[in-house]
């Protein structure tokens, strides 16, 4: 078999390098959006923040494979550096069209992994961590609180929410929702940046038969009804001072003046002759009684006396 000539080889890879460098140069034709985090609008939020704010300004949603991921950016005045947001992971059965993708990492929580994230959410700022024991609707959770720039007062605070081991099982009381919050406001007091996580609420959860992080709901009190177990009202539910009088605001009297109303004249109606009723002929006597004066007596200024 003769091989190919020098120019023929020459030709060939010309042709291949054109061939690649066309292929380049289409694979860089626009831009390619990843659809692994999206902006999404607010009403489809996972969690919101107590009513009366902070306002939620922008959302960012990532999808994983295992996992929903929101970071709620809520309006901020601080002048300390970095953007206050409520970030709402949820753990559970995603679906089959991100199978293959990129996982989310599921830790619980640990105190080396939050003083991680304070110093990354806070760089430069010491936070305290609250020894406090609280819980709200969702459960425990746990805060530090500390000063930021000029009079800016900040907040981290973390929960997880999951059933108890015990009522884990395979199909039923499965998933995990893990909560983050950076907050930093100026001239707030520590109770009032306290009250976000008091107030926000989870509004997202898998359709999925089994997910329920929040557990079985809590049983009723076995003394509550029964005889010989009174229940006494708190001192902060009863109110010994009277409750204030309300003052009645009576109308002000309004002086009218009163318009004088006259006597209506009374006008005797004119009697009208009736159909059968005749009218009387004058008599000779009326006629006599009747003086016509002369005309030269109607001349005369000296009066009707004078005159015959």
């Amino acid at each position: 078999m003769p091989f190919p000539s020098l120019s023929t080889l020459q030709y060939s890879l010309a042709g291949i390098i054109l061939s690649l460098g066309l292929a380049g140069c289409a694979g860089r034709e626009g831009v390619r959006l990843s659809d692994t985090a999206t902006t999404v609008p607010d009403e489809t939020a996972l969690a919101l923040p107590a009513p009366g704010g902070p306002a939620i300004v922008n959302i960012v949603e990532r999808r994983f494979s295992n996992a929903t991921q929101q970071d709620i950016f809520l309006f901020t005045s601080a002048s300390t550096p970095g953007q206050n947001v409520l970030r709402v992971q949820l753990f559970g059965p995603v679906g089959s069209q991100l199978d293959g993708q990129k996982s989310l990492a599921y830790s619980s929580i640990r105190a080396s992994d939050i003083a991680k994230e304070m110093r990354r959410e806070f760089p430069g700022i010491a936070l305290r961590q609250s020894p406090l024991y609280l819980q709200n609707n969702y459960g425990p959770f746990s805060y530090a609180y500390g000063h930021g720039r000029g009079n800016d007062a900040c907040l981290y605070a973390w929960q997880q929410v999951r059933s108890p081991e015990e009522a884990r099982t395979v199909f039923q009381n499965r998933g995990t929702i893990q909560v983050r919050l950076r907050l930093c406001e100026e001239d707030a007091s520590e109770e009032k940046l306290l009250g976000t996580m008091y107030g926000y609420t989870i509004r997202g959860a898998f359709n999925a038969a089994g997910w329920n992080p929040y557990g079985e709901p809590p049983s009723v009190e076995p003394t509550l009804g029964r005889t010989g177990n009174p229940i006494y009202p708190k001192s902060n539910d009863l109110r010994d001072d009277a409750p204030p009088a309300m003052e009645v605001v009576r109308p002000r009297a309004v002086s009218r003046q009163r318009q004088a109303v006259l006597p209506a004249e009374k006008v005797e109606p004119i009697k009208q002759a009736a159909s059968k009723e005749t009218i009387p002929l004058p008599t000779n006597a009326d006629i006599d009684a009747v003086v016509v004066p002369s005309p030269d007596c109607m001349k005369q200024s000296e009066g009707p006396g004078h005159c015959k």
